[in-house]
C-alpha cells in the first residue's frame, strides 16, 4: 500500500511510525498549495492519502483536479467531523486521537 502522508504537527506520533511494517511505502510530503499537492498526487500515484485534518480543504480541492479518487483518512478529525455531510461516492475516514496503529492500519485496509 503506498500511502501519501501529510502531517507537520510535532505533538504526535509520527503516523509513518505507526505503519511502518511489511506492505506499506509511507512517502511523507510538505505542501503549502494545491499545486504542490497535486504534483505529489501525479508523480506518486498513491493508493491512499493520510492527513491531518487541519489538510482537509486542501486535499477535496486538489483531489477535484484529477480523474481518480483515492481513499483518504484524515486524522485529528475535529469534533463534529463524523457528522459532516458525506461527500459522495468517497471512500474518507475520520480518526480522533489517541487511537493505536492496529486502528489505523484496520481503517486503511477497510477503504482500500
Amino acid at each position: 500500500i503506498k500511502a501519501l502522508l501529510l502531517q507537520d504537527s510535532s505533538g504526535r506520533i509520527p503516523i509513518h511510525e505507526m505503519i511502518d511494517a511489511p506492505g506499506y511505502e509511507v512517502f511523507r510530503v510538505l505542501v503549502s498549495a494545491s499545486d504542490d499537492l497535486l504534483s505529489s498526487i501525479l508523480s506518486l500515484k498513491p493508493d491512499l492519502i493520510i492527513c491531518e485534518a487541519s489538510y482537509r480543504k486542501l486535499v477535496l480541492s486538489t483531489e477535484r483536479k484529477i480523474e481518480r479518487h483515492i481513499p483518504i483518512v484524515f486524522i485529528g478529525a475535529p469534533e463534529g467531523a463524523f457528522n459532516a455531510t458525506p461527500i459522495p461516492n468517497r471512500s474518507i475516514a475520520y480518526l480522533t486521537w489517541p487511537f493505536t496503529d492496529k486502528v489505523l492500519r484496520a481503517m486503511i485496509n477497510l477503504l482500500i
